[in-house]
């Protein structure tokens, strides 16, 4: 297979995921297995490390992600979408800021990764927000639309043309999510 056809295959489960994440059902989490596999080939071919080990981290929050949201997706009592204090969300980016920091400047000074800082900033902040859909945070959905922002424009450079798309769509169904599960918060609030 060739790099793009892998990269097509790659984009297709990746949207499967993304919306059946927004719908709240657990199967997303075996697209996003799929996905995440073939990523860590295509990511570390252009001199993306960090998105390279991004997607192995990916696998294995696909993984916790089926365990956590339960056997079936009838069982709502263990997984409700939950809202975290501003407090939390400014220690999850002073965490992202340093941890970018630090992995940029190693990735700068020790290899030929490609934007080392921005790849940085990228991977960290979608293992924080990885981890807040896995707990069903409602805001993980803000993250996502930085990240996905941020994303499109490395990804451009790198001519990953497809996964420009991808992000595009990500994009939108990161707003989608973020109606979707702010719209269910409320009702299982009331």
């Amino acid at each position: 297979m060739t790099l793009l056809s892998l990269e097509s295959l790659a984009v297709a489960l990746s949207i499967t995921y993304v919306v059946f994440a927004a719908i709240e059902k657990k199967v997303c989490w075996w697209f996003a297995l799929a996905s995440s596999l073939i990523y860590i080939f295509i990511f570390y071919d252009v001199k993306l490390y960090m998105e390279s080990m991004l997607s192995v981290y990916y696998a294995l929050m696909a993984l916790f992600g089926i365990f956590v949201w339960g056997k079936t997706d009838s069982e709502k009592q263990n997984s409700q979408i939950i809202s975290y204090d501003f407090r939390i969300h400014l220690l999850i980016l002073t965490a992202i800021i340093i941890l970018s920091g630090l992995s940029g400047y190693i990735l700068s000074n020790n290899s030929d990764a490609y934007r080392p800082y921005m790849d940085s900033f990228t991977t960290w902040s979608s293992i924080f927000a990885t981890f807040l859909v896995v707990k069903k945070v409602l805001e993980n959905w803000i993250y996502w639309i930085l990240i996905d922002s941020v994303s499109i424009v490395l990804y451009f450079e790198r001519e990953l043309y497809q996964t420009v798309f991808l992000f595009i769509v990500y994009l939108g169904i990161a707003f989608l999510g973020l109606f979707i599960w702010r719209k269910n918060f409320e009702s299982q609030n009331k």
